[in-house]
Protein backbone atom coordinates (compact mmCIF):
# COMPACT_ATOMS: atom_id res chain seq x y z
CA UNK A 1 0.00 0.00 0.00
CA UNK A 2 1.25 3.35 -0.95
CA UNK A 3 2.23 5.84 1.67
CA UNK A 4 -0.32 8.89 2.45
CA UNK A 5 0.71 12.15 3.60
CA UNK A 6 -1.16 14.59 5.81
CA UNK A 7 -0.42 18.38 6.31
CA UNK A 8 -1.40 20.71 8.80
CA UNK A 9 -1.60 23.75 8.20
CA UNK A 10 -2.10 27.12 9.92
CA UNK A 11 -2.59 30.40 8.97
CA UNK A 12 -1.85 33.95 10.35
CA UNK A 13 0.78 33.22 12.74
CA UNK A 14 1.26 37.00 14.25
CA UNK A 15 -2.63 37.22 15.23
CA UNK A 16 -3.82 35.44 18.97
CA UNK A 17 -0.60 34.21 19.88
CA UNK A 18 -2.30 32.55 22.57
CA UNK A 19 -4.48 30.70 20.78
CA UNK A 20 -1.14 30.17 18.45
CA UNK A 21 0.55 28.31 21.32
CA UNK A 22 -2.40 26.61 21.89
CA UNK A 23 -2.60 25.35 18.30
CA UNK A 24 0.95 23.89 18.79
CA UNK A 25 0.79 22.29 21.85
CA UNK A 26 -1.75 20.29 20.94
CA UNK A 27 -0.38 19.08 17.15
CA UNK A 28 2.85 18.48 19.51
CA UNK A 29 1.23 16.84 22.03
CA UNK A 30 -0.29 14.25 19.57
CA UNK A 31 3.33 13.04 18.08
CA UNK A 32 2.37 15.35 15.10
CA UNK A 33 3.77 17.72 12.97
CA UNK A 34 2.65 21.41 11.46
CA UNK A 35 3.34 24.41 9.54
CA UNK A 36 2.76 27.51 10.32
CA UNK A 37 1.87 30.87 8.33
CA UNK A 38 3.98 33.78 9.52
CA UNK A 39 2.87 37.46 8.14
CA UNK A 40 5.81 39.11 7.84
CA UNK A 41 4.87 42.48 9.78
CA UNK A 42 3.90 41.00 12.66
CA UNK A 43 7.38 39.88 13.29
CA UNK A 44 8.32 43.54 15.14
CA UNK A 45 6.77 41.68 18.07
CA UNK A 46 9.22 40.23 20.59
CA UNK A 47 7.11 37.79 22.25
CA UNK A 48 6.26 36.67 18.92
CA UNK A 49 9.79 36.26 17.04
CA UNK A 50 11.32 35.06 20.23
CA UNK A 51 8.74 31.93 20.57
CA UNK A 52 8.73 31.17 16.80
CA UNK A 53 12.53 30.78 17.19
CA UNK A 54 11.91 28.72 20.12
CA UNK A 55 10.06 25.79 17.61
CA UNK A 56 11.99 22.91 16.35
CA UNK A 57 11.67 23.22 12.65
CA UNK A 58 11.88 19.66 12.30
CA UNK A 59 8.63 20.04 14.27
CA UNK A 60 6.36 23.08 13.70
CA UNK A 61 7.93 24.58 10.02
CA UNK A 62 7.35 28.31 9.10
CA UNK A 63 5.78 29.26 5.88
CA UNK A 64 5.36 33.17 4.75
CA UNK A 65 2.05 33.86 4.64
CA UNK A 66 2.75 37.61 2.67
CA UNK A 67 4.18 40.71 4.67
CA UNK A 68 0.81 42.71 5.51
CA UNK A 69 -2.49 40.69 5.55
CA UNK A 70 -4.22 43.08 4.64
CA UNK A 71 -7.61 43.43 5.91
CA UNK A 72 -9.74 44.89 2.80
CA UNK A 73 -10.41 42.05 0.92
CA UNK A 74 -12.54 40.86 3.66
CA UNK A 75 -14.42 44.08 4.70
CA UNK A 76 -15.10 45.43 1.40
CA UNK A 77 -16.47 41.74 0.62
CA UNK A 78 -18.47 41.54 3.92
CA UNK A 79 -19.87 45.59 3.38
CA UNK A 80 -20.69 44.79 -0.34
CA UNK A 81 -22.12 41.66 0.36
CA UNK A 82 -19.31 39.75 -2.25
CA UNK A 83 -21.32 42.50 -5.56
CA UNK A 84 -17.49 44.09 -5.67
CA UNK A 85 -14.66 42.58 -5.84
CA UNK A 86 -11.47 43.67 -3.78
CA UNK A 87 -7.98 42.22 -4.96
CA UNK A 88 -6.15 40.01 -2.29
CA UNK A 89 -2.15 40.96 -1.11
CA UNK A 90 -1.23 38.80 -3.65
CA UNK A 91 -3.55 39.39 -6.36
CA UNK A 92 -1.61 42.88 -7.91
CA UNK A 93 1.32 43.46 -9.92
CA UNK A 94 4.87 41.80 -9.72
CA UNK A 95 6.22 45.42 -8.95
CA UNK A 96 3.91 45.01 -5.82
CA UNK A 97 4.65 40.96 -5.19
CA UNK A 98 7.94 41.84 -5.43
CA UNK A 99 8.02 44.48 -2.90
CA UNK A 100 6.20 42.29 -0.09
CA UNK A 101 7.71 39.11 -0.30
CA UNK A 102 11.57 40.99 -0.44
CA UNK A 103 9.90 42.79 3.13
CA UNK A 104 9.00 39.70 4.18
CA UNK A 105 12.35 38.18 3.36
CA UNK A 106 14.08 41.09 5.27
CA UNK A 107 12.14 40.47 8.59
CA UNK A 108 12.62 36.70 8.40
CA UNK A 109 16.42 37.39 8.13
CA UNK A 110 16.79 39.54 10.31
CA UNK A 111 14.37 38.13 13.01
CA UNK A 112 14.23 34.43 12.63
CA UNK A 113 16.62 31.55 13.12
CA UNK A 114 14.70 29.90 9.67
CA UNK A 115 14.37 30.87 5.98
CA UNK A 116 10.82 29.60 4.63
CA UNK A 117 10.92 27.55 1.67
CA UNK A 118 7.13 27.34 1.28
CA UNK A 119 4.31 30.17 0.42
CA UNK A 120 0.89 30.59 0.93
CA UNK A 121 -0.85 33.69 0.08
CA UNK A 122 -3.63 35.42 1.86
CA UNK A 123 -6.66 34.28 1.46
CA UNK A 124 -4.93 31.42 -1.14
CA UNK A 125 -5.96 33.91 -3.48
CA UNK A 126 -2.79 34.97 -6.16
CA UNK A 127 -2.13 35.43 -9.67
CA UNK A 128 1.06 34.82 -11.59
CA UNK A 129 2.52 37.82 -10.73
CA UNK A 130 4.01 35.42 -7.31
CA UNK A 131 5.58 33.20 -9.32
CA UNK A 132 9.17 35.29 -9.82
CA UNK A 133 9.42 36.79 -7.04
CA UNK A 134 9.15 33.86 -5.08
CA UNK A 135 11.88 32.28 -7.38
CA UNK A 136 14.51 34.75 -6.81
CA UNK A 137 13.53 34.80 -3.32
CA UNK A 138 14.46 30.65 -3.42
CA UNK A 139 10.88 29.29 -2.16
CA UNK A 140 10.68 25.50 -3.43
CA UNK A 141 6.78 25.33 -2.88
CA UNK A 142 3.25 27.31 -2.56
CA UNK A 143 0.42 26.12 -1.24
CA UNK A 144 -2.84 26.28 -3.79
CA UNK A 145 -5.78 24.76 -4.78
CA UNK A 146 -4.77 24.88 -8.30
CA UNK A 147 -1.55 23.88 -9.94
CA UNK A 148 0.97 27.01 -9.42
CA UNK A 149 3.53 25.89 -11.65
CA UNK A 150 6.32 28.24 -13.33
CA UNK A 151 9.19 25.66 -11.56
CA UNK A 152 7.08 26.17 -7.97
CA UNK A 153 6.07 22.81 -6.84
CA UNK A 154 2.25 23.11 -5.47
CA UNK A 155 1.24 21.84 -1.74
CA UNK A 156 -2.55 21.30 -3.00
CA UNK A 157 -4.64 22.25 -0.24
CA UNK A 158 -7.69 19.89 0.51
CA UNK A 159 -10.31 21.33 3.19
CA UNK A 160 -10.23 24.64 4.89
CA UNK A 161 -11.86 24.02 8.58
CA UNK A 162 -14.66 26.51 9.19
CA UNK A 163 -16.10 26.21 12.61
CA UNK A 164 -19.61 25.21 10.48
CA UNK A 165 -17.71 22.30 8.94
CA UNK A 166 -16.03 20.72 11.72
CA UNK A 167 -18.92 18.24 12.94
CA UNK A 168 -19.39 17.33 9.29
CA UNK A 169 -15.69 16.25 8.63
CA UNK A 170 -16.31 13.52 11.01
CA UNK A 171 -19.35 12.42 9.21
CA UNK A 172 -17.25 12.33 6.45
CA UNK A 173 -19.24 14.80 4.15
CA UNK A 174 -16.43 16.32 3.56
CA UNK A 175 -13.62 13.83 4.05
CA UNK A 176 -15.21 11.50 1.79
CA UNK A 177 -14.56 13.18 -1.15
CA UNK A 178 -10.95 13.61 -1.06
CA UNK A 179 -9.75 10.49 0.99
CA UNK A 180 -7.83 9.04 -1.53
CA UNK A 181 -5.76 11.66 -2.24
CA UNK A 182 -2.39 10.77 -1.06
CA UNK A 183 -1.37 14.59 -0.10
CA UNK A 184 -3.90 15.83 2.40
CA UNK A 185 -3.48 19.67 3.66
CA UNK A 186 -5.84 20.41 6.73
CA UNK A 187 -5.97 24.62 7.12
CA UNK A 188 -6.58 25.68 9.94
CA UNK A 189 -6.84 29.60 11.47
CA UNK A 190 -6.00 29.24 15.44
CA UNK A 191 -6.93 33.00 15.74
CA UNK A 192 -11.02 32.20 15.09
CA UNK A 193 -10.68 28.85 17.50
CA UNK A 194 -13.34 28.75 19.90
CA UNK A 195 -13.28 25.97 22.91
CA UNK A 196 -15.16 23.67 20.72
CA UNK A 197 -12.55 23.70 18.03
CA UNK A 198 -9.75 23.05 20.24
CA UNK A 199 -11.82 19.90 21.82
CA UNK A 200 -12.30 18.60 18.12
CA UNK A 201 -8.80 19.06 16.65
CA UNK A 202 -7.25 15.95 18.74
CA UNK A 203 -10.04 14.12 16.92
CA UNK A 204 -9.32 15.48 13.51
CA UNK A 205 -5.61 14.04 14.63
CA UNK A 206 -6.63 10.73 15.84
CA UNK A 207 -8.79 10.86 12.86
CA UNK A 208 -6.73 11.38 10.11
CA UNK A 209 -2.93 9.58 11.46
CA UNK A 210 -4.65 6.56 12.99
CA UNK A 211 -7.90 5.61 11.33
CA UNK A 212 -6.81 6.38 8.01
CA UNK A 213 -2.99 5.86 8.60
CA UNK A 214 -1.59 9.02 7.32
CA UNK A 215 2.19 10.37 8.00
CA UNK A 216 2.49 13.70 9.49
CA UNK A 217 4.90 15.77 7.23
CA UNK A 218 6.22 19.28 7.08
CA UNK A 219 6.74 21.33 3.95
CA UNK A 220 10.08 20.56 3.90
CA UNK A 221 10.05 16.92 4.56
CA UNK A 222 7.45 16.77 1.78
CA UNK A 223 9.64 18.81 -0.53
CA UNK A 224 12.81 15.72 0.10
CA UNK A 225 10.00 12.79 -0.45
CA UNK A 226 9.31 14.70 -4.07
CA UNK A 227 12.55 14.59 -5.42
CA UNK A 228 12.44 10.84 -4.63
CA UNK A 229 9.27 9.75 -5.18
CA UNK A 230 7.96 10.15 -9.40
CA UNK A 231 3.84 9.86 -7.58
CA UNK A 232 4.33 12.70 -4.94
CA UNK A 233 6.38 15.14 -7.53
CA UNK A 234 3.68 14.00 -10.38
CA UNK A 235 1.26 15.55 -7.84
CA UNK A 236 2.87 18.88 -6.92
CA UNK A 237 3.51 19.46 -10.51
CA UNK A 238 0.46 18.34 -12.41
CA UNK A 239 -2.92 20.07 -13.15
CA UNK A 240 -5.61 19.39 -10.90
Amino acid sequence: MNKKYVIFKDDDAGINLQNLKRWIDIILEKNCKGTIGVIGKYLKNKELREYLNSLNQEEIEIFCHGFSHKRLPYIGKKMFKGKKKFSGEFENSLERHTALIEKYCEYEKKYLNTKAIAFGPQGNKWNENIIKPLIKNNFKMMFSWKNVGGGLLTIPLTINFRKDLLCEFFDHNRYEKNKNDVIYTVQFHHAKFSEQDFEFLPDIIDFLINKEGRISVTPSELYKISQKDEEIYSIMTSEK
